[in-house]
């Protein structure tokens, strides 16, 4: 059933008393939304899986294949996610109608109804997938099933009635997950999930690995007032938005020095390079400061620079690059001049950079040329990569936070 742990995987983004928890400090939050779930659901199907069969009863092994799945949020209880899923046996053809929101809403047997009415749609049945996450595994399992339309549509529910009671379709380990980057620096994370009721999310929490620990208590990052389905709801009311990301400084400064490593942030100024190295993160409410050592190819010196940005979305409001110069005091006679000369030359060229920096990107929004790179994580055997556009980004309450359309593949 490798498709169904792919679905499981989606969902993605054993406690031990003798365990050191991990510092709720460092943390990370991705609140996904059903619309970047189901694009990538959506393409992994059709998915066909063989069930087994019952031999003292004579029935064979049957292939059955999942054409259609949804998620629809939380279930009742708000500790595990459901999805409605549309399957025939393997092989059937005919068109079938797309599951839609309204199918969340109805029972399994009015949308298989639904489904069953059109033409040449042959047997279908109508299942609910439960996925239920809990330290550290997330698990995906039938819940109901209601099947519908022509003959055969009593041997596809005994089929899948099999393979309910077979247990979960998928099991994902969701510790020690690795973070690489494309050059193979990497960082392992554990990640605990949350299926928000009434919220059509899903929220997922990354701390550094610790083997053994239990979930830390957290301050929420991107529902700061604990209202996670409120959140949700404004984002799905945002056109461009399917998924918020936050991150504790810490957190943020942990993931750019992991991908420091791949190479210097690049920015371009009239046309020349200016490589940024070891890029620090610092910020308070409604504020962002980046800084690092910038090196400005057209004239092969060195500054620190510090590029602060504001606002609701962070935009650029101030460059400073402050010259690195040498340090002159040991020297004497002509070699001390030639120290004192060289330094006197950097100040003009800091201020030439300070000058390029501020006329090409002031008032622009940081988000615009600090992309996020790609997330690439080993989930269950599998890679699997995030890819966020940002939309909006702020600061608030000593974390980043990213809004945005999420593309996961």
């Amino acid at each position: 059933m490798l498709r169904a742990g792919v679905i499981a995987v989606a969902l993605v983004h054993v406690s031990a008393a003798s365990a050191a928890p991990a510092d709720p400090g460092e943390r990370a939050e991705a609140l996904l939304l059903g619309g970047a779930i189901n694009r990538f659901v959506a393409r992994q199907l059709p998915a066909t899986f063989s069930v087994r069969g019952d031999r003292d009863a004579g029935i064979g092994a049957q292939d059955v294949t999942l054409v259609d799945a949804r998620y629809c949020g939380a279930g009742k209880d708000g500790g595990r996610g459901r999805l409605v899923g549309a399957l025939r046996p393997a092989g059937a053809t005919g068109a079938l109608p797309t599951l839609d929101a309204r199918d969340c809403r109805a029972t399994l047997d009015e949308v298989g109804k639904r489904l069953a009415a059109a033409p040449d749609a042959g047997p279908v049945a109508v299942v609910e997938l439960v996925a239920e996450w809990v330290p550290w595994e997330l698990r995906l399992s039938i819940g109901g099933v209601a099947a519908a339309g022509a003959d055969g549509a009593r041997g596809l529910a005994r089929t899948l009635a099999r393979a309910k009671a077979a247990g979960p379709l998928a099991t994902v380990e969701t510790s020690g997950l690795r973070l690489a980057t494309e050059r193979g620096a990497s960082l392992n994370l554990d990640l605990a999930l949350a299926f928000l009721k009434g919220a059509d999310g899903v929220l997922s929490t990354l701390t550094i690995a610790c083997g053994g620990c239990a979930p830390a208590p957290r301050v929420p990052v991107v529902n700061p007032a604990g209202g996670g389905a409120d959140v949700a709801a404004d984002a799905a009311s945002e056109v461009d938005v399917d998924v918020i990301l936050g991150a504790t400084l810490r957190f943020a400064n942990r993931v750019v020095a992991l991908y420091s490593e791949d190479g210097p942030l690049v920015l371009q100024l009239d046309r020349q390079a200016v490589e940024i190295r070891k890029l620090q993160i610092g910020g308070g409410e409604g504020t962002l400061t980046v800084h690092g050592r910038a090196t400005w190819r057209a004239v092969s010196e060195s500054a620190q620079v510090h590029i602060e940005s504001a606002g609701t979305d962070l935009r650029l409001t101030d460059v400073r690059a402050d010259a690195e110069t040498e340090d002159c005091r040991a020297l004497s006679g002509a070699a001390s001049v030639r120290c004192t000369v060289r330094n006197a030359a950097r100040g003009p060229a800091a201020s030439a950079m300070t000058g390029a920096m501020t006329a090409s990107y002031r008032g622009k929004p940081l988000r615009t040329f600090i992309a996020p790179p790609p997330f690439s994580f080993e989930v269950g055997g599998r890679r699997m990569t995030l890819r966020l556009t940002p939309t909006r980004a702020s600061s608030t309450g000593g974390s980043l936070v990213v809004r945005g359309k999420a593309e996961l593949e």
